[in-house]
């Protein structure tokens, strides 16, 4: 299942990355180490803010802010973990540039085991 996260914001002074839609109704969030999650009533993922990108993923903040393309996530979850696995496209000089970058944490919420796609 991929999830469509088509809504995007990307806060310059504090290197935040802000992916969200605006369906479904908030339920809670999950930190995983600096990439906080939303969770809807139905389980799904509704948004996700990624703290300190330009060096989680080694790009310049300019490019994020003017020439982000694409962003893409699988998260992965077990009864005790889970894992989310990030790619991140930018335009740097008429190029594009992919970064990639994981970040796992528990699963102390004990969200259901499975695994999502989010798109943006």
């Amino acid at each position: 299942m991929i999830i469509n996260l088509n809504n995007k914001d990307y806060d310059f002074e504090n290197d935040i990355l802000y992916l969200y839609t605006s369906e479904g109704k908030y339920k809670e969030s999950i930190d995983l180490n600096g990439a906080i999650s939303d969770i809807g009533q139905d389980g799904k993922i509704r948004g996700i803010e990624i703290m300190d990108i330009s060096k989680r993923f080694n790009v310049d903040k300019y490019d994020l802010l003017k020439n982000l393309i694409k962003f893409e996530a699988v998260i992965k979850i077990t009864k005790d973990v889970i894992k989310l696995n990030m790619k991140l496209e930018v335009l740097k000089r008429n190029k594009e540039i992919v970064r990639e970058s994981t970040i796992k944490g528990l699963n102390y919420n004990g969200l259901n085991e499975g695994e999502m796609e989010i798109a943006c």
